[in-house]
C-alpha cells in the first residue's frame, strides 16, 4: 500500500495552488475552479459547488490537523460566495464565465450552506449565519410536497429540470438534509429539521431491495456517485436525528457498495441501466470514477470495521488515479485514465486519505 500521507500532501498542495483563485484583483478571488482539462492543459471555469466543498474541507483540516492558514482560505471562499449571492438569496452557478449567473442549483446551495455553517462554528462570525439562513430559506422553496427537490431554478424566475442523475427528484438531494440539519443546529428552527426528515423519507422510496439507490424517480439506472450521495445524506441524518431507519438504509447502501466492489478496488460508474448505444459503449469503456471511490472509502471509514479491506482497496485504486501533480484523474477506463482532473474528486479524496490515519467523525462529512 502506498503512503497515504504522501498522497494526501500532494493532493492538498494541488488543491491550494492550482484550483484556488488567489488574485485579489479578480472578481472570482476566493473561488474554486471546476478543475483542469489535462488534455488541453487549460483550467476550467469557477464552480460554486466545489467552492462550498472547499470551505468544509479546509475547516475540517484546520480543526483536525491544526492547519490554521487553511481557515483563511476557507474565509476567502465564503467571501466569494457571499459576493455572488443572488437576489433570490441562492448561490448561483456562473454560466460559462458570464457576468450574470442564470442557474440556481438546489444541491449546490446545500453544499455551500454546510460550508457556511462549519465556518460559523469556527469563527462565530454572524455574516456566515445570515448568508446560510437566507440560502436555506430559498432551498426550502425548492423542496416539493413529497420531500423531493426541483433541481434547478432560473435566476429571475422559473424552473428547469436539467435531467440526468442530478435532475428533479434525484437521490442526490438526500445530502440537502445535511444543510437543513446544520441550519436547525444554528437557528433552532423546526422547519429546517422537518425538511431534512422529508428529504430522507423521500430518498428511502428510491432504494431498491438490494440496497442500491436509483438515481432518478423513473428508476432508470443507478449512478454510483449519486448512490454514495444518498448514503452520505441518510447516514448523517440518521446520526443527527437519532433515526435508526435512515442509518439502516444507509447501511444497506454501503453493503451494496461492498458487494459490488471490483477486484481493482473501484466501482463502475453506472449499474442497472437499460440497453442503449451509449450503454454499449460504456460497457466497453468500463469507466471507474475516482470520486465514487473516494466517497465509498469515506463511507467505509464511518461504518463497521468489517469494511476495512474494502476501504483499503478503494484507497489503493484512488492513489492509482493520482497524477504526479497531486490531482486525480476523473475515471479509469479500459483504455487508460481520462484527461479530466476534477476538483471535487480531490476534495473527497483528501478527506478519505486524512481519515486513513485518524478516527473518522460523521460531523465532519461534507
Amino acid at each position: 500500500m502506498a503512503d497515504t500521507r504522501e498522497a494526501l500532501g500532494k493532493a492538498l498542495s494541488w488543491h491550494c495552488t492550482s484550483v484556488c483563485v488567489t488574485d485579489s484583483g479578480s472578481s472570482a478571488c476566493g473561488a474554486i475552479l471546476h478543475g483542469f482539462d489535462g488534455g488541453k492543459r487549460i483550467p476550467l471555469d469557477v464552480y460554486t459547488e466545489a467552492t462550498g466543498y472547499a470551505i468544509s474541507l479546509f475547516h475540517f483540516l484546520a480543526r483536525t490537523r491544526g492547519n490554521a492558514p487553511l481557515l483563511a482560505t476557507a474565509k476567502e471562499a465564503a467571501k466569494f460566495l457571499m459576493r455572488i449571492q443572488a437576489d433570490e438569496a441562492a448561490y448561483p452557478q456562473l454560466s460559462n464565465g458570464a457576468a450574470t449567473p442564470a442557474r440556481l442549483f438546489a444541491f449546490d446551495n446545500a453544499v455551500c450552506i454546510v460550508g457556511m455553517a462549519r465556518l460559523l462554528r469556527a469563527t462565530g462570525d454572524e455574516r456566515y449565519l445570515r448568508s446560510a439562513v437566507a440560502a436555506g430559506e430559498w432551498l426550502l422553496g425548492m423542496q416539493r410536497p413529497d420531500g423531493s427537490f426541483s433541481a434547478m431554478a432560473l435566476r429571475g424566475g422559473g424552473m428547469e429540470n436539467p435531467g440526468g442523475f442530478f435532475g428533479d427528484g434525484s437521490c442526490i438531494h438526500a445530502k440537502n438534509a445535511i444543510a437543513f440539519l446544520e441550519l436547525h443546529a444554528m437557528t433552532g428552527r423546526e422547519q429546517f429539521r422537518e425538511a431534512a426528515a422529508r428529504a430522507c423519507r423521500y430518498t428511502l422510496s428510491l432504494q431498491d431491495t438490494d440496497g442500491a439507490f436509483w438515481s432518478r424517480p423513473d428508476r432508470s439506472g443507478v449512478f454510483t456517485h449519486a448512490h454514495c450521495y444518498a448514503c452520505e445524506g441518510l447516514l448523517y441524518a440518521g446520526h443527527a436525528l437519532g433515526e435508526p431507519g435512515y442509518t439502516a438504509a444507509a447501511g444497506r447502501g454501503i453493503q451494496w457498495l461492498a458487494d459490488i466492489q471490483g477486484s481493482d478496488g473501484a466501482w463502475l460508474a453506472s449499474h442497472k441501466t437499460a440497453w442503449s448505444p451509449r450503454g454499449t459503449l460504456e460497457s466497453i469503456r468500463r469507466p471507474r470514477p475516482s470520486d465514487a471511490a473516494a466517497q465509498a472509502a469515506r463511507l467505509f471509514s464511518l461504518t463497521a470495521p468489517r469494511y476495512e479491506q474494502n476501504r483499503l482497496s478503494a484507497l489503493q485504486f484512488l492513489m492509482g488515479c493520482q497524477k504526479s501533480n497531486g490531482a486525480f484523474a476523473y475515471q479509469r477506463t479500459t483504455f487508460g485514465y481520462t484527461h479530466e482532473l476534477y476538483t471535487w474528486c480531490a476534495q473527497f479524496a483528501i478527506q478519505a486519505l486524512a481519515w486513513d490515519t485518524r478516527r473518522a467523525a460523521i460531523e465532519d462529512l461534507f
